[in-house]
């Protein structure tokens, strides 16, 4: 082989077109493993391309080392280049170029100020290509643009073998003890904080961080006239108990939302409703605890 390819008859050295094909089949071999990571969506169709032509150019490749007279030593790089536009158009057209990084770089051009932003944990593992469950809503972030399940389908048994596996409250939180001597102010900031944890754990990925929500999807809770100053009893309930089809300042919003009451404790609920009511220009006031468990 090295007779028929080495400088001693006159031709190029083959090395460079060697390493070529190598690089090659190993950026497709990692094109192919990204979605296992979460980072990159393809489609399986072009899954199943991306096989298909490393396969074509491995043979290629191995004709042309044993000297197929039928194959000009250069020619598998034209089926190579061929095949490497082919998957480009594919992904511009099946939108799969936009990388699933969780945090990207945000730059301020009024101010030129450059940041960071990031998605909570709960939008990251709802990725397109992480999330392995049925979505009734592929929506993107409005933080980082990427695109998540905002409306989940998990399946749920009613089988006593089950009942181990049942999302349970969480215990009350110590911060919370001695709640009635506190002050007024101090109620406040604590489910404030509280609630601005809670809320970007669960709430975010459906009304966004800046409580926006999403045009025809997910109410805003911004200006919302039950969250801005609204009847808190009517909040409450509505967290606890969840809500579908409801028409706000003559918007349909055809998501559902989940009930909360099996996940969220009394202190959790008020904290989220709290929040809810004192954030992004809302003024409802504060809602205790006990006024949860007078609805549960």
């Amino acid at each position: 082989m090295s007779g028929d390819h080495g400088h001693a008859d006159g031709h190029h050295n083959p090395i460079p077109g060697y390493l070529a094909v190598f690089g090659f089949l190993f950026a497709v071999t990692a094109f192919e493993l990204l979605p296992l990571f979460g980072v990159l969506d393809l489609p399986a169709p072009l899954l199943l391309g991306l096989s298909a032509v490393k396969f074509v150019v491995v043979v290629l490749f191995f004709m042309h080392l044993y000297g197929d007279k039928a194959i000009n030593n250069r020619l598998f790089f034209i089926p190579m280049v061929m095949a490497s536009a082919t998957v480009g158009v594919l992904m511009l057209f099946a939108g799969t170029w936009t990388l699933q990084w969780p945090v990207r770089t945000h730059h301020d051009h009024a101010t030129g100020e450059i940041t960071e932003v990031r998605d909570s944990e709960e939008v990251v593992k709802r990725y397109r290509g992480r999330w392995q469950g049925n979505c009734n809503a592929w929506v993107e972030s409005s933080v980082t643009g990427n695109t998540y399940c905002a409306s989940p389908i998990e399946p749920y048994s009613t089988l006593p073998a089950y009942d181990a596996l049942k999302v349970t409250v969480a215990a009350a939180d110590p911060a919370f003890d001695g709640w009635d001597a506190k002050s007024a102010d101090d109620k406040k900031a604590l489910l404030m904080k509280k609630g601005e944890e809670v809320y970007g754990g669960k709430c975010a990925a459906c009304h966004q961080a800046n409580g926006a929500g999403l045009a025809g999807v997910f109410p805003p809770l911004a200006g919302d006239p039950v969250a801005n100053g609204g009847p808190a009893a009517e909040h409450i309930t509505t967290v606890l108990k969840g809500l579908n089809g409801k028409t706000i300042n003559g918007v349909s919003y055809a998501a559902a939302m989940q009930s909360w009451s099996s996940v969220l404790n009394d202190q959790e609920i008020a904290s989220v409703v709290t929040y809810e009511r004192n954030s992004w220009g809302n003024n409802g006031g504060v809602v205790e605890p006990a006024q949860v468990t007078a609805l549960r």
